[in-house]
């Protein structure tokens, strides 16, 4: 893993700070199928800075911003339901870190959550500039240009931007006063981040964001990022066994090095594999993990391990 950090960073500390992340969940149409690897790094890395800070983890599952910006034929209901699941997942992936603890969880898509993000967002209109929200997520602008975002797509980037900033942290939260936020996401999310840190700075506020951004994970071939990449070029939690072998096959040593290594050695894995091969082993645990948290019935020949407590009902 490669590491940047924002302009005169300061780490979290015990007392004073927060980490915030918040997994992407990109055209998943609300179905756990459609859920990508990306997703468990993308959730993993808070959690790691925060257990090794000693810091409370608040992350974000961004159920609200896909309906905004999904097919209206996938119920709200429909999200909801994926995000129940989804919970699951996230603090079972949270009970997996050694000393961890479990993180506070904030959905999107519940009502007093959504209706304080859009409050927030009418607090900083004015102090984004409307050309950096429209790149807010092209990093690198296309050849053959870009359509402009739309105004739900634009509502959704408002509101994301509003999830860094201390004070919205606070209220979604409650009983935390948050003054320093260290936003612990990829790369990607930089542009975001930063138009956080300008609406703070704009506000007179002097609470603090910081970001510890990681790498974005790569597609199958490392071409490009798994975010954008087509369905033969993604990895997805739930991929069968022989879909996945398939992948595997085409995957450069550079990218299996990313993905051998997005799951550190010290996180339990519920088996590991008789030839060796450690990648397998990563993925037939997040596979188990997720599968657990949908109540599926374990894949055949997996290995279901009692060591692994699952935190349930509650989101803190």
């Amino acid at each position: 893993m490669a590491f940047a950090v924002s302009p005169q960073f300061e780490p979290p500390v015990s007392g004073q700070s927060v980490v915030v992340g918040g997994a992407c969940l990109t055209n998943c149409d609300a179905r756990l199928e459609r859920l990508r690897a990306e997703f468990v790094v993308d959730t993993l890395q808070p959690l790691l800075l925060a257990a090794w800070a000693g810091v409370p983890c608040v992350l974000y599952l961004p159920v609200g911003e896909e309906a905004i910006v999904s097919d209206p034929s996938i119920s709200l209901d429909a999200w909801r339901h994926f995000g129940q699941r989804l919970e699951g997942f996230v603090n079972s992936i949270a009970a997996s870190i050694p000393n961890g603890r479990p993180p506070i969880l904030i959905r999107t898509d519940m009502d007093t959550s959504s209706a304080a993000l859009d409050t927030a967002v009418e607090a900083i209109s004015g102090l984004v500039r409307p050309q950096d929200l429209d790149d807010l997520y092209t990093i690198r602008p296309s050849r053959s240009g870009q359509k402009p975002p739309g105004a739900a797509r634009l509502r959704q980037y408002q509101r994301s931007i509003v999830t860094y900033i201390p004070s919205v942290v606070a209220e979604l939260v409650g009983g935390l006063d948050v003054r320093h936020v260290v936003v612990a996401e990829n790369l990607h999310q930089a542009k975001a981040i930063s138009a956080a840190r300008t609406a703070l700075t704009a506000t007179g506020s002097q609470d603090r964001v910081d970001h510890l951004a990681h790498l974005p994970s790569p597609s199958i071939t490392g071409t490009g990022r798994m975010a954008r990449s087509e369905d033969r070029s993604t990895l997805f939690c739930l991929d069968a066994a022989e879909v996945r072998a398939e992948k595997l096959l085409r995957m450069p040593p550079v990218v299996r090095q990313f993905w051998e290594n997005s799951w550190p050695r010290s996180l339990r894995l519920a088996r590991t594999a008789v030839d060796g091969d450690r990648l397998n082993a990563v993925f037939d645990e997040w596979h188990r993990l997720l599968a657990q948290a949908a109540g599926m019935p374990p894949a055949p020949g997996a290995v279901i391990s009692p060591d692994h407590a699952t935190f349930e009902g509650a989101t803190r």
